[in-house]
């Protein structure tokens, strides 16, 4: 059994978590404009296909289905890009690096008004920022975060994009798309001001060597004077990191690796499959289709709302359930509001009375909006920054990140022509028991990862790791070893010193 050499340290059990918590915070800024540029699509949509709204500029909905899908087909070239450049200029310049084209997208909004063209841009644009915002940011956290709150902070920054969407729900009927895009700037801004003052992650400069710079980050963040024995489980952790592409590759394509990314590639298609991104574009439009008697933009705004305050519960539970449990509650609650809300469709053509059933839609995308923020939107971003090794991050990143964007902008571009060909009582039945099947292939694939270090899950799910194992467990080894030794030697001389004053 391998045990690295770790110098004496005297365990401190007093863990100071706040500046990771300032680092998620401050994140979450962008996440927020993230989120606002996700959340812009439903109000403006419904307003620019709408005959009645007078607006400078009109959408057909073929036309209104690019500018929902343009978002996500930039999220592809943002996540390839975000991916590529991550090892090469660490996290957090990537990361700032994100807040560029999202900052262009709402300058082409204040711009142009008036132009399709302009506005596949702007969308184009935010689809950039975010993908390489989210392609990173949840790398960045597991690698500055204990794992003790690991969960808790990657899920924060996942939900705090849910208040953005929501700020973008709520400010979209009343303020032009100029003056929205005025807004959008300021959190952009702010962002770029306060996280050049976040250190970058240790991981990155242990990565390259720069051992110095690596201890002064990690006593940053843990607010400690001695952080040796956490940094040599972390020189150990990027051991063999920095490796040329091809080796990488194939590493990557071991079976053990291409397990976990086959794994989480399921997991996302459920993910996408629940219709949630589809929701976050369409959502104002299902509600005027709905036929409620309450104004549709109020009850999209509750949806937002209930989808922030489940999301932060989310974030208080996640390191304590686990993300199975979360995953599983998630899947069967979504399940069950989409089959719901497919029924609502269903009675509707059977001619009942919409605004006798106006409490069934609102109750089905309440209760979606809940279970989808509790597990399908937090937990993927949380695995995969804990489950691949060092050296294979960024493949990990680039594939599931570029495969999202992908799965999102199908499933965005697809829904209006499943809805125009099959209508929508057949498209949310069948988005509900896909879901479904989400159960048994959580119970059965999905790891569980609450609670352990990134070292720690390598070696539980990886064979060739097992014999890599913590610093505390070594300590405790070494020690007794080092005991039993010196008894040993103590006897042995005592041994001796009887024996010669016998002689």
């Amino acid at each position: 059994m391998f045990c690295a050499k770790n110098p004496e340290v005297v365990e401190d059990k007093k863990i100071i978590i706040w500046p990771q918590w300032l680092a998620a915070l401050t994140i979450s800024l962008e996440a927020i404009v993230s989120g606002l540029a996700t959340g812009w699509a439903s109000p403006y949509l419904a307003q620019l296909t709408s005959a009645e709204t007078d607006t400078p500029l009109k959408l057909t909905y073929t036309e209104a289905s690019w500018v929902a899908s343009f978002l996500n087909l930039g999220r592809l070239f943002g996540a390839l890009f975000g991916a590529l450049c991550q090892e090469y200029v660490g996290r957090k310049k990537v990361l700032l690096l994100s807040s560029l084209p999202l900052a262009t997208s709402w300058v082409f909004d204040i711009s142009t008004t008036t132009i399709t063209t302009s506005l596949y841009v702007s969308r184009f644009c935010s689809g950039i920022g975010s993908g390489i915002l989210w392609t990173t940011v949840s790398l960045y956290l597991g690698e500055i975060a204990d794992p003790t709150i690991r969960g808790s902070l990657i899920s924060m920054n996942v939900n705090v994009a849910s208040m953005g969407i929501f700020l973008g729900n709520m400010m979209g009927p009343y303020l032009s798309m100029e003056m929205f895009a005025y807004v959008c700037l300021v959190p952009n801004i702010l962002f770029i001001v306060l996280f050049s003052l976040i250190p970058e992650s240790p991981y990155h400069y242990t990565l390259y060597g720069n051992i110095d710079k690596a201890e002064a980050s990690l006593k940053w963040f843990r607010r400690k004077a001695d952080v040796k024995a956490e940094l040599q489980q972390l020189q150990d952790f990027v051991d063999g990191a920095r490796t040329a592409f091809l080796p990488k590759l194939k590493d990557f394509l071991l079976p053990v690796n291409l397990k976990k990314i086959l794994m989480l590639f399921g997991l996302n298609v459920f993910v996408y499959a629940s219709a949630y991104n589809t929701m976050n574009s369409y959502a104002e439009i299902v509600v005027i289709k709905s036929g409620v008697s309450i104004t549709p933009s109020i009850v999209v705004m509750a949806l937002g709302f209930s989808t922030i305050v489940a999301g932060f519960t989310a974030v208080l539970v996640v390191d304590k359930f686990g993300r199975k449990n979360l995953l599983i509650v998630s899947s069967i609650g979504v399940a069950i509001s989409l089959i719901v809300l497919g029924l609502h469709f269903y009675l509707l053509s059977l001619n009942f009375d919409s605004e006798k059933l106006t409490w069934l839609p609102i109750t089905s995308l309440l209760t979606f909006s809940i279970f989808v923020s509790y597990g399908f939107i937090p937990i993927p971003g949380t695995l995969l920054s804990e489950i691949f090794p060092a050296n294979l991050k960024n493949l990990a990143s680039l594939s599931i990140g570029s495969s999202n964007a992908m799965l999102s902008f199908l499933f965005i571009k697809s829904f209006q022509p499943f809805i125009d060909a099959a209508g929508e009582t057949i498209v949310f039945w069948t988005y509900g028991f896909v879901v479904l099947t989400a159960v048994p292939y959580v119970w059965y694939l999905i790891p569980e990862t609450k609670g352990k270090s990134l070292l720690e899950i390598q070696r539980s799910s990886d064979p060739l790791n097992k014999g890599v194992v913590n610093y505390q467990s070594c300590d405790k080894k070494f020690n007794s070893i080092f005991v039993i030794d010196s008894s040993f030697k103590k006897n042995q001389r005592d041994d001796e010193t009887r024996y010669s004053s016998k002689a």
